[in-house]
């Protein structure tokens, strides 16, 4: 026989818990397409929350996702850093637009030129391109430290990069 020994009081926190427990701003499309939705996710390194990952779907496929990140704590024994690279291999094996078993998407070529919307003003990005989809860093968040990467498939990506910092009492 066999016994469970999980603890019995696991519980996966809501959207808003998460987004107090960040306590800072967290970027968001600023205006979803009717039919998208999010799920919140979180990263934590050695206790410290780290990312958060709004993981944008349309019918079932996840179409966008947009990580807020902000850095590790000094002295803390893990740190976390994602890059547009990463975050496109990540979303190309999530979206199944990649075989599970290759690492990393090979990208198309060097990073281009585009621009990230925050609250409408443009901020200047290099855009990273794999098998139809693209990935870009938004290297400072205004007011608080930490970056913004964006992914999205490539047809979703006017869509995808037109953001909006918002607090956590809007989750």
């Amino acid at each position: 026989m066999f016994r469970d020994t999980r603890p019995r009081d696991l519980r996966i926190p809501t959207h808003r818990e998460t987004a107090e427990e960040w306590g800072e701003q967290i970027a968001a499309l600023r205006e979803a397409p009717r039919g998208w939705f999010f799920l919140l996710g979180r990263l934590v390194s050695d206790g410290y929350l780290c990312h958060l990952d709004l993981n944008y779907h349309l019918d079932g496929e996840l179409v966008a996702v947009v990580q807020t990140s902000r850095p590790v704590p000094a002295g803390h024994r893990v740190g976390s850093l994602t890059t547009p690279q990463s975050q496109l291999s990540t979303f190309l094996a999530n979206s199944d637009r990649l075989d599970l078993r290759s690492e990393i998407a090979p990208l198309d070529g060097p990073p281009t030129p585009g621009r990230v919307l925050l609250h409408g003003v443009p901020v200047p990005v290099e855009v990273h391109h794999s098998h139809g989809c693209r990935s870009a860093r938004m290297p400072r968040i205004p007011s608080q430290p930490g970056y913004v990467i964006v992914t999205a498939a490539a047809e979703h990506w006017a869509t995808a990069t037109d953001l909006a910092l918002r607090p956590p009492a809007a989750f």
